[in-house]
Formats: structure tokens, sequence, C-alpha cells
């Protein structure tokens, strides 16, 4: 953890950065472009992008977020003369963060079933590839069991009718050419 008084290179980097948004002086080329469609928003990725920093440097200074934070909701609310902190403790907003707490929960949970539910298809997948490969060998194996004289006629799907509506396909016969 860093020193209170003492601040590292990193966080100095996006305090100067969050000021420079602020200011709405961006040096940042992106920034500036959003800037001039008035499309600019003080969040931490853009804080982190002025600072030419990567993204998630600004996960370990919570202070440094909490100004982000803070001073995007300047940004879109004006300024206020109520601190942070009794906004904080206001049951409305204790609340809301609960809530956002348990949203979170449930896309976690919802991500580990699409996980579990993304193994299972790739599991029926293989299962289908193995079924497919066995179905070609018992194809051959009886194509090869059909006598000389009747491998003339062979039945052949017709290509351009594959996109219609029903689900009949049209077959076509093919007369052995000699």
């Amino acid at each position: 953890m860093t020193d209170r008084t003492e601040l590292s290179s990193t966080e100095k980097l996006l305090r100067e950065a969050l000021k420079r948004l602020i200011d709405k002086q961006p040096t940042h080329r992106e920034l500036k472009r959003k800037l001039s469609a008035n499309k600019l928003k003080i969040v931490v990725a853009n804080v982190e992008k002025e600072a030419g920093l990567s993204n998630g440097a600004a996960k370990r200074y919570p202070e440094t977020k909490k100004m982000i934070e803070g001073a995007e909701a300047e940004r879109i609310h004006g300024s206020s003369d109520v601190s942070g902190e009794v906004v904080r403790a206001h049951p409305i907003y204790i609340k809301a963060r609960e809530d956002l707490e348990k949203a979170k929960e449930e896309v976690k949970k919802l991500k580990a079933e699409l996980e579990q539910k993304d193994g299972r298809l790739a599991h029926y997948k293989e299962l289908l590839k193995s079924q497919a490969a066995r179905m070609h060998q018992m194809n051959v194996a009886m194509w090869n069991d059909i006598p000389e004289e009747n491998k003339h006629v062979e039945v052949i799907i017709d290509v351009q009718d594959m996109g219609s509506q029903d689900n009949i396909l049209a077959f076509k016969k093919r007369e052995k050419l000699n």
C-alpha cells in the first residue's frame, strides 16, 4: 500500500489526467474527438487512456477511483454541497449498492452457467462428429456390399433448393453415364 502523503508515479499520472479531463483539455487524440463531439465522459478507462496507462492501471488506487467517479457525477449533475460520505450513508445509496452487488452475483452465476453449457455443447459436437464418422464408415461398407450392376443409380441433392422454406428436399436421380 502506498503512503498517504507520497503518491506513486502511476497515481500522479492518473490524477494529472483526471485534472486535464475535468478542465476539458485532454491530450489523447481519441478523447479530443469525443470532447469535440460532446461525448467525453470522465470514467476510469478514459482517465487511464489520457494518462497513457493500460486498462486496469487504476484498480490499485481506490481513492483516485472515487475521485474519478465524483468528477463524473459532478460533470453530469453539477456540484453539490453534500459530501460524498453523507451520500454513501444514505439508505437509498446503500440499497442501490446492495442491488448492484446482487446483480453482479447474478451475472457471475449466469456466466458460470453459460460456460457449463458451452462445455456440454462442445461435448455434444464431439459426439456428433464421431457419430458422423461411424455413419460414413457404415455407408461405405454398405456401398461395397451393393452388386456392381446396381451401383449405376446415384441419388443427389439439388443444392439450389436447399434454401427453400419447406423441410422437404428434392432428390434427382442420375442415370449411369456410358
